[in-house]
């Protein structure tokens, strides 16, 4: 009898978010997509599925065209099999179905009329799965995708996972190939001869002739760390095709998924959970949640417990991001708020194809899953990638409100000069609390009276610039690794590269006096009551003395006002005091005007502090930068990154000379001192950990003496102003 035989179904993932420099995607072709194209073409034995998303078929499309003609003649000889997707790589199981939908079409269109093939399977962003996906998957066209094996495990299979299995949602079918965990983890760490072991060991363990999965980021052969050099430079990737081909008795690759899938019947039935794969259920979770979680696996594994535990140890689901990071969940709200107009103008003007066909590409690019999220990488830690999403969501709704006759930039067709402002309430985060939508033609802007009456978005819509998009600063589960690691010093790199889990490096020293958190989220006018020896120090340390209550405390919205009046009674330092604070907002302007009133108590001498974050992006250019009406600033105390205090200020100014506007913030009749301070993260990237500036917290500290009955006033003015005639590309 013939030892059993085994095929290897090899699938790779190419992907560079939306909004990711330009240089990253050069850096990234040169060394990982270009000569992986270049390997397969030298090994003509070796057939395999590609998958590209959106961002990285336009860039290179657009930078390096010759690549389409390459990967078209390998596509013509069938050595390479597409596979489909979103084409913006969207987490699929949290966008609105008719995008999710709309974005696999768009993936099989392309592919069909660049590459030459129209794709009947499809990757899955970051292999997320609901069961809910098969009836969509089916409805745009696809007939198989690649999940993890740990999925299969959570549904309680056990032994060796080969081919793929059939599931389906009430009637709607569809294929999963179950991608081996083993060989995932062994390509391309391991030495090349022992990965192709595994194979044959596998087989030779079921005793029958098997088709094995292998599919995973195609970043791993060349872009992480020390990957080029083991990869390219050592050969691992030509030895390990080499020995593929060596032993065509024992190992098959010349077949594809649509092969398998056509020749073989399914290996069984599965219905997977809402599942990742495994190291995606632990960043999901809250970091106290990954510490419990790392204590319970280390508890097991010296028991000699862990794999059998396994199947059951599944921490978060990747929503779990949307709870952790309120910044994530506004964005994701965001988006789906956009979705709905660009859907609504839609249906209401068929007939204008080019601008519907605008908005929804704009929207697309919004979803690209990356900046919602974080676990290894950057993602949401990159405030470039948080702007791009907010760049295309705000000229998708521009475009979509010229549509729907509601107030629009003038950039954006059929947007009506004079049209007034309007003041909405909507629960538009979906946290069961009314927020306030104030939009004007230049301004957008999101207030939650619920959370201390505070501004949670505020977007110049001239420029498409969202100038709240400031990260807070969390605690990640992996801040305790860097502690043990700043406390124990660097181990000697092996001779291979580790998986980049694995991985520990950091590139400043000192880092750990930066892992400060956050009590509440930063957003603008958040009301403080200090006393007067409070500290700035403090206060950026997270460890300021709070007076009052009125911090994320839930503010009543009072009618009668002609823009929009809240109001809370709340106690400073142990007196009554009534807050009245009431916004407006015109086409460039949005004012916030407090009365303060002592209602009983003594007398008492307080600095009323309302914080401002906001964020130019480039903490530390010369072209982004604080301006001083009555004194010139050093460089370094010019750039948004630095810490001090201004006293007796009458305003101040952001300046962006990279987008060409500025934004003016001024005091009413008072000159107060004015603290700032940035906020930095730190955070995991390929290169290691590393600080990355959010945002600038801008506080002015207005000196009041609250007597019982007497109203203090105070008054902000953030005025926006283009630095030339607005033009946006679309």
């Amino acid at each position: 009898m013939p030892a059993p035989k085994v095929t290897l179904l090899l699938g790779f993932h190419n992907h560079q978010p939306d909004g990711n420099f330009d240089d990253v995607f050069a850096q990234a072709y040169a060394d990982c997509y270009s000569r992986l194209l270049d390997a397969l073409d030298a090994a003509p034995h070796i057939r395999c599925a590609l998958h590209h998303t959106g961002p990285l078929l336009e860039w290179t499309s657009r930078e390096r065209p010759d690549y389409f003609a390459r990967l078209r003649a390998l596509v013509a000889r069938h050595q390479i099999e597409l596979l489909g997707g979103g084409f913006y790589e969207p987490m699929l199981a949290v966008i609105p179905e008719r995008d999710a939908v709309a974005q696999i079409r768009r993936m099989t269109d392309y592919c069909a009329a660049h590459l030459g093939q129209s794709p009947v399977g499809m990757w899955l962003a970051e292999r997320v799965w609901e069961p809910g996906l098969p009836p969509l998957l089916a409805q745009a066209g696809m007939r198989f995708t690649l999940i993890d094996d740990g999925h299969f495990r959570y549904a309680g299979e056990t032994g060796l996972l080969h081919g793929y299995y059939a599931t389906e949602k009430a009637g709607s079918a569809i294929a999963i190939f179950p991608i081996d965990q083993q060989l995932r983890y062994a390509i391309p760490f391991a030495e090349p001869a022992k990965a192709v072991q595994t194979l044959i060991e596998q087989a030779d363990a079921h005793g029958h002739d098997v088709a094995l999965t292998y599919g995973d980021d195609g970043e791993k052969f060349g872009v992480w760390p020390g990957t080029k050099e083991w990869v390219w430079d050592k050969g691992w990737l030509a030895e390990f095709f080499r020995l593929l081909g060596e032993q065509p008795e024992r190992i098959s690759t010349s077949r594809t998924f649509s092969d398998v899938l056509a020749a073989n019947p399914p290996s069984g039935r599965i219905y997977l959970p809402t599942a990742s794969y495994e190291e995606m259920g632990e960043w999901a979770l809250p970091a106290s949640a990954q510490h419990r979680y790392h204590t319970v696996r280390h508890a097991l594994e010296e028991r000699g417990e862990l794999e059998a535990a396994r199947p059951f140890l599944r921490g978060g689901i990747w929503q779990g991001f949307l709870a952790k990071y309120p910044e994530a969940n506004a964005m994701h709200k965001k988006m789906v708020q956009v979705s709905d107009k660009v859907a609504r103008a839609a249906a209401d003007h068929p007939d204008r194809e080019g601008e519907i066909a605008v908005m929804q590409r704009e929207l697309y690019q919004a979803q690209c899953n990356c900046s919602y999220w974080h676990g290894l990488f950057g993602g949401l830690y990159l405030s470039h990638l948080r702007d791009a999403v907010y760049r295309h969501l705000l000229v998708a709704e521009a475009f979509a409100d010229g549509a729907l006759g509601r107030p629009a930039p003038a950039w954006a067709p059929n947007a009506v000069p004079d049209a007034p402002g309007t003041v909405e309430e909507r629960d538009i985060d979906a946290d069961l609390e009314i927020e306030i939508v104030i939009q004007t033609r230049g301004l957008d802007i999101v207030v939650r009276p619920h959370q201390g009456g505070v501004v949670q978005e505020l977007a110049w819509r001239p420029k498409t610039f969202m100038l709240t998009n400031v990260l807070g600063r969390h605690e990640e589960g992996y801040h305790e690794k860097l502690r043990v690691h700043l406390r124990q010093g660097a181990s000697a790199d092996a001779a291979a590269p580790k998986s980049i889990h694995d991985v520990i490096k950091v590139k400043e020293p000192g880092l750990d006096k930066y892992l400060v958190y956050d009590r509440y989220p930063r957003h603008l006018f958040i009301d403080h009551f200090f006393a007067p020896a409070e500290t700035l120090d403090a206060l950026a340390a997270g460890q300021e003395r709070e007076l009052g209550d009125f911090v994320a405390a839930r503010y009543q919205r009072k009618p009668g006002h002609e823009g929009l009046a809240l109001e809370r009674t709340g106690t400073v330092d142990g007196r009554v005091v009534r807050v009245h604070k009431e916004f407006t907002a015109d086409a460039r302007c949005l004012g916030v005007r407090w009365e303060i009133t002592l209602l009983s108590g003594d007398p008492l001498d307080v600095r009323f502090a309302p914080e401002l974050s906001l964020t130019l992006l480039d903490g530390h250019s010369q072209e982004r930068t604080f301006r001083l009406p009555d004194r010139d600033l050093s460089p370094d105390d010019r750039v948004l990154a630095s810490r001090g205090e201004w006293r007796d200020l009458p305003s101040l100014a952001l300046v962006n000379d990279v987008n060409r506007f500025r934004v003016d913030l001024g005091f009413g009749e008072h000159r107060p001192t004015v603290w700032r301070f940035p906020i930095e993260t730190v955070s995991m990237s390929e290169a290691g950990f590393e600080r990355t500036y959010q945002g600038s917290v801008i506080v002015p500290l207005f000196a009041l003496h609250l007597a019982p009955g007497a109203p203090c006033r105070v008054a902000l003015d953030l005025t926006m102003t283009d630095l030339e005639i607005t033009q946006v590309h679309t």
